[in-house]
């Protein structure tokens, strides 16, 4: 009676075993490659690194560019048209829909391994978000969970054969437009809960002539810092996008350098580990400073409450200890 094999058990596998199976799978592509002519050149030329493209190719246009007649053709738009990194971007979201259906099909109090995939990956990003912020934030949770596992595997294409190294693939966080785009959302939904927070005095954080009450000199310095507060709030932008877009796309450029340099592909293999830990922890930095935006944004004037209702809490427990 034969019995399956694990899962796990190829982990079991004697050292040696593993290392001539690895050998042989070498000496099987470098084969198919000195039969098909398409051994790499040695040393590697310039045109023999493929270097990915920092933004996304055009790969079909919806529309032309556009001119008003009156005053003479003026151009509107250059043109209307479907990047590569928006089709691969349309790729994971399409996944991880699919994904989703697939977990919450048929729910059950004993999940199959999907379902309870799913319900950890949930389970652990609020119990994340409710000891970095209370249970206040755990309704952030559609937004946080969104931007991580979106950064995670637009992050984790980057290692995937032909992704970067075709017109049709691009991994959507090595193009920056995807980052900002994300990085826009991310910022107006925290101003958006700040603002339904605290109200018109969210604004006092930029805009503070209160200190105008203890003279001039106070009141212009604390115009100032709102300034320079406002500055840093929309600077936040650019570090979020550039931030994850600058390790993406370098890794990409890392990878293929490797590619080219390497003659045995499995030499790259843990340079592609070290690329999917980065992927990881970019698309969780991302995704945790949008938190900390969020908990910012709530507490902005919070603090300054709870100090004001501090000392009459405290006056009115001395009787009571008394």
């Amino acid at each position: 009676m034969t019995t399956a094999m694990r899962p796990w058990s190829l982990f079991e596998l004697p050292t040696q075993s593993v290392i001539g199976l690895i050998l042989l799978l070498n000496g099987f592509l470098i084969a198919v490659a000195a039969v098909t002519h398409t051994l790499p050149n040695w040393p590697p030329g310039q045109a023999d690194i493929h270097v990915a493209d920092q933004t996304g190719t055009p790969i079909f246009t919806l529309a032309g560019a556009g001119n008003i007649s009156s005053g003479g053709p003026i151009t509107i738009w250059n043109d209307v048209s479907v990047s590569n990194s928006i089709f691969t971007a349309w790729i994971v979201m399409a996944l991880l829909v699919v994904l989703s259906i697939l977990a919450t099909a048929r729910l059950s109090e004993h999940p199959g391994r999907l379902q309870n995939l799913f319900e950890l990956v949930v389970q652990g990003l609020a119990d994340f978000m409710r000891e970095a912020g209370g249970s206040g934030v755990v309704r952030f949770l559609p937004l946080f969970g969104s931007l991580f596992l979106f950064a995670l595997f637009s992050n984790w294409l980057s290692v995937v054969p032909f992704v970067g190294q075709i017109e049709l693939l691009h991994s959507p966080t090595a193009d920056y437009h995807t980052n900002l785009g994300m990085a826009l959302t991310g910022f107006a939904w925290y101003q958006a809960a700040g603002i339904r927070q605290n109200g018109l005095g969210y604004f006092v954080r930029w805009f503070n002539f209160t200190g105008f009450r203890e003279g001039a000199l106070v009141g212009v310095v604390m115009i100032l810092v709102g300034i320079i507060e406002l500055f840093s709030e929309l600077f936040r932008i650019l570090t979020l996008t550039l931030r994850l877009w600058g390790n993406i796309w370098g890794g990409e450029i890392v990878l293929s350098v490797l590619a080219a340099l390497l003659f045995i592909p499995s030499l790259s293999l843990p340079f592609i580990g070290l690329e999917l830990f980065i992927g990881f922890i970019q698309a969780f930095v991302f995704a945790f400073l949008v938190l900390l935006y969020i908990i910012l944004a709530l507490e902005s004037h919070g603090g300054e409450e709870h100090e004001a209702h501090e000392p009459e809490a405290h006056n009115e427990a001395l009787p009571m200890a008394a």
